[in-house]
């Protein structure tokens, strides 16, 4: 991929969103290397730039959790627009020696079919899968990768009425609900949810948004800029653990109250400088109280909330804010993913009492404690504890 190479010797650094304003001066060319900045919060969770030509799609996507990896990519595209292969490696900068071997591998599509080569990883070897005319190679990360949403934005754009989906797995093509929004506006379905991106008309893409999904990240073109050098700072910082991490780690809470073994098993979003309460937790939806996997609850002895009975087991934990107000949901549900809630499993709702806290608490936390009336389960988030009361029968 000598172009690649070439491309990061010249592109100079203008990491910044203020790139994208309209009075910056600046507007994208399409002539010029595409740059892209995604962020979550105040944090940049990765960074994209790639070179379209009439025959090929040559970039390099950075991204940063749970360590820093560069994937070098190169998509062939045929006379009619159609993809035709489709290489990739992906290494962790030397910066961080510790970081795992290289991988990637070579998609080819050849008729109504695709071979796929992968070496290095966990899934190494080759497959053939069938391949519907017109498929959308993509590097199986369609809500990082800008190239990819910006081929199903102009395909949609275009006309097309169905968008065939194939990352490097070996997994044969999928469609995605992708759908014209208004305009130049499109959205791809991410489980379930719409992320949206915005275009110029002349099939440019200018941002992607996670708003109202499950990965809220923000995506913006930016002035092209040196990935090289940001890849090696991040990758450094890995190397001593100073790194971004997994964005929502795992957690668990354990207590015991009055002999009763209660333990809650959760993920930790960060606040990262965004609002939280109506925000990123919606007003008036489900939310899933935590992140990642659906939140667990599990007592060893009955348990009372006010009037509400729970017996002995595990359940799961969802919640509601609304105007200010936060309430409680147990459903019987268990082991499945934090969007899959099932209303009519849920057991009982209580409304829990705010307490504003006197800093902020930047991750997420799920307390369980003791107190004379029996226990009290707490939910503490940027600037608000929310508490309910519960005894042990």
């Amino acid at each position: 991929m000598t172009i690649l190479r070439s491309l990061a010797l010249f592109l100079g650094v203008a990491l910044s969103f203020s790139a994208c304003a309209p009075d910056s001066g600046w507007a994208p060319n399409p002539d010029e290397p595409r740059a892209f900045v995604t962020t979550l919060g105040a944090d940049t969770v990765a960074v994209e730039v790639y070179l379209r030509t009439d025959a090929s799609i040559e970039g390099t996507l950075i991204e940063r959790s749970p360590f820093t990896r560069m994937t070098d990519y190169q998509v062939d595209v045929a006379e009619d627009g159609s993809f035709t292969s489709l290489l990739w490696s992906t290494q962790v900068p030397t910066t961080n020696p510790d970081g795992p071997e290289i991988q990637g591998g070579r998609v080819t599509v050849q008729g109504d079919s695709a071979l796929v080569v992968r070496y290095g990883g966990q899934n190494p070897g080759s497959s053939r899968v069938a391949l519907p005319s017109g498929s959308i190679l993509t590097l199986g990360r369609t809500a990082a990768s800008a190239f990819a949403f910006e081929e199903v934005a102009n395909r949609l754009l275009d006309g097309a009425t169905s968008t065939m989906i194939m990352g490097p797995s070996g997994r044969a093509a999928a469609e995605n609900n992708a759908t014209v929004v208004a305009g130049d506006t499109v959205s791809m379905d991410y489980f379930g949810q719409a992320r949206k991106a915005w275009t110029d008309g002349s099939g440019q893409l200018l941002a992607i948004s996670g708003a109202g999904t499950t990965n809220s990240s923000e995506t913006r073109r930016v002035k092209a800029f040196l990935v090289g050098s940001l890849a090696d700072r991040w990758a450094a910082m890995d190397a001593p653990g100073e790194g971004m991490g997994v964005p929502s780690p795992a957690a668990t809470t354990q207590a015991t109250v009055e002999e009763a073994d209660i333990e809650v098993n959760y993920s930790q979003p960060s606040k990262r400088d965004r609002d939280i309460w109506g925000n990123l937790v919606p007003n008036g939806s489900i939310w899933r109280t935590g992140a990642n996997a659906a939140t667990h609850f599990t007592t060893s002895r009955n348990l009372s909330f006010g009037e509400y009975q729970l017996p002995a087991g595990t359940y799961t934990l969802w919640s509601m804010y609304e105007n200010g107000s936060f309430s409680l949901i147990l459903n019987e549900q268990t082991n499945q993913w934090g969007t899959a809630h099932d209303a009519e499993q849920d057991l009982f709702a209580v409304n829990m009492t705010p307490e504003t806290l006197s800093e902020v608490q930047e991750r997420f936390v799920i307390e369980v404690t003791g107190t004379e009336e029996g226990g009290r389960l707490s939910l503490a988030w940027d600037t608000t504890r929310w508490s309910v009361p519960f005894s042990v029968n």
